[in-house]
């Protein structure tokens, strides 16, 4: 089988260091992530201790800056460690994905006070984050959400229904956007929320047809009080932040989609290889190339 169309083990990568960040990621995905990816996620369990050990290893927080705990890596070469660790299971990619996005108002946006007493135990201190966006009647139309955030002295009162959300109910973290002002884009600020804050609820995990390991959940804000202090950015400026997120955050869930799609031609290519008919390898058939000439293009 042509071994031009498998993954190469270094592309693109600036640095010597950043080789052998790509070959810790992969060898940590092979060894101690793949292994179990099938069972558990027939199962729908969560690889909590896969998070753990990424945690452990500083490949939480690879964009991020290393005065925080951070890795301080260009977004390519976070991109690449992100396609090893969903070519060895979609969860933890993902899971890694979200966490970052969660990450991200905090990181780019936050004081130098926020950042110093919360960052460092997000990027690498094992905490798991959610990011609190959408909700059930505020999809697409993310300006048009409906969390309401109330002043009341120095805290923020927020209450509402926040939906869709990866780790919902597992996190220990979670940035949310809520309505703190009119209606609009405008009106919206952000807020670092514990998730054991009081009046915090998560929903039963959302049914799907796959990611059966990575919770999908909504969350329930009844009252939640949260200080003025957890408070990202101006008020009002909440939107801008969850855009500029995004922004990164697509790119993310893209290299998630291109490593799947690599584990599917690698296991294509180890079965063409391996199955046999009248007498050799399938893969030795001109029309069974083509297909794999078409998944590596």
């Amino acid at each position: 089988m042509p071994a031009e169309i498998r993954r190469p083990v270094e592309r693109d990568l600036p640095t010597e260091e950043a080789g052998e960040l790509i070959a810790l990621v992969r060898d940590i995905a092979r060894k101690e992530i793949a292994p179990h990816a099938a069972a558990e996620e027939e199962e729908g369990t969560f690889p909590r201790a896969a998070f753990r050990l990424l945690s452990d290893a500083g490949l939480l927080g690879l964009p991020y800056a290393a005065e925080y705990g951070g890795g301080e890596q260009p977004y390519a070469v976070y991109l690449q460690a992100l396609e090893e660790l969903a070519a060895a299971r979609l969860t933890v990619g993902v899971g890694v994905s979200v966490h970052v996005l969660s990450c991200h108002a905090l990181a780019l946006h936050g004081t130098k006070e926020q950042r110093a007493a919360w960052l460092p135990g997000m990027l690498g201190g094992g905490l798991l984050g959610s990011y609190c966006l959408s909700e059930p009647t505020a999809g697409s139309d993310a300006a048009a959400l409906s969390t309401k955030a109330v002043r009341d002295g120095e805290d923020w009162v927020l209450t509402g229904t926040k939906a869709w959300i990866t780790h919902g109910g597992i996190s220990d973290f979670c940035t949310v956007l809520a309505r703190s002002g009119g209606p609009g884009a405008k009106g919206v600020t952000a807020y670092l929320v514990p998730t054991d804050a009081e009046g915090l609820h998560a929903a039963p995990p959302e049914r799907k047809m796959g990611l059966k390991g990575s919770p999908t959940a909504q969350l329930h804000f009844d009252g939640v009080r949260v200080a003025d202090a957890r408070r990202i950015g101006a008020e009002g400026e909440g939107f801008s932040l969850a855009l500029d997120a995004l922004d990164a955050g697509r790119l993310g869930i893209a290299a998630c989609a291109v490593g799947l799609a690599q584990a599917a031609l690698d296991a294509a290519l180890d079965r063409a290889a391996e199955w046999r008919q009248f007498g050799r390898a399938i893969g030795d058939f001109q029309g069974l190339r083509f297909l794999l000439a078409d998944m590596a293009t």
